[in-house]
């Protein structure tokens, strides 16, 4: 799930990419095979607009909140037929910021790039070296909003954690019907209610004060939208 989208990660190196220029993305075709993908805690309201919010633990046995984008293994069903984002839906952070990738090296988290990229160019675009080598503003203004997604997903994992302590994240699956066929969701966590419902009163006051209590509220109403996402995976 983490880095479904990406084809050929490069750290970003001033002397492999000193002439690579970002152009914008024409679509969103990259991420058609993308039947999910990580969402932070700060776009849980705007999400649940749109996809059903999720938790599960990730390879590194983190504690994530993911976005369901469809009901069929390697289909997004958010994409129309041109490639393009359905409008007035929600593209998560996790797509927007592609090409680019953290990636770990050496304990620390470095800039990296999908390489075979269509954004990616020699001749037009957004460079991300100055003559003189040194990161353009793009490339640093790229930098800050990685560094804010990478703050975000810890302050979720962190959430998510304090709910499981709570013991409200209750294993669940979801049966939909498409074109005349059953396909289970599995593999994913989701809010009890009864339990969250019976906290004592100064655990829910906790759960207000440290900001998740309103989170779990978009999670819950984001379960309507798998209605959303079966009528259109037809």
């Amino acid at each position: 799930m983490e880095l479904g989208i990406y084809q050929k990660i490069e750290i970003l190196n001033k002397d492999l990419h000193f002439n690579l220029k970002v152009n914008p993305l024409e679509g969103y075709q990259f991420s058609q095979n993308l039947r999910e993908c990580v969402v932070t805690a700060e776009e849980f309201f705007e999400c649940a607009k749109s996809l059903p919010i999720l938790f599960t633990k990730n390879e590194q046995q983190r504690f994530v909140a993911f976005a369901l984008l469809g009901i069929k293994p390697q289909q997004n069903v958010l994409l129309d037929e041109n490639g393009q984002w359905r409008a007035g839906e929600y593209v998560p952070a996790f797509i927007r910021r592609y090409p680019f990738v953290f990636v770990q090296e050496q304990q620390q988290l470095m800039l990296a790039l999908d390489a075979n990229s269509p954004s990616l160019s020699q001749q037009q675009g957004q460079a991300l070296f100055t003559d003189e080598g040194e990161a353009t503003d793009f490339t640093l203004n790229v930098m800050n909003f990685m560094k804010q997604y990478e703050s975000a997903c810890r302050k979720t994992e962190k959430i998510i954690a304090q709910l499981d302590e709570l013991d409200l994240l209750e294993d669940a699956q979801a049966q939909m019907n498409s074109g005349g066929k059953k396909y289970q969701i599995q593999g994913f966590k989701r809010i009890n209610e009864d339990k969250l419902n019976q906290l004592a009163d100064e655990q829910k006051l906790e759960l207000v004060n440290s900001g998740a209590y309103k989170l779990i509220i978009a999670h819950l109403m984001s379960l309507g939208n798998f209605k959303k996402l079966s009528v259109l995976a037809n």
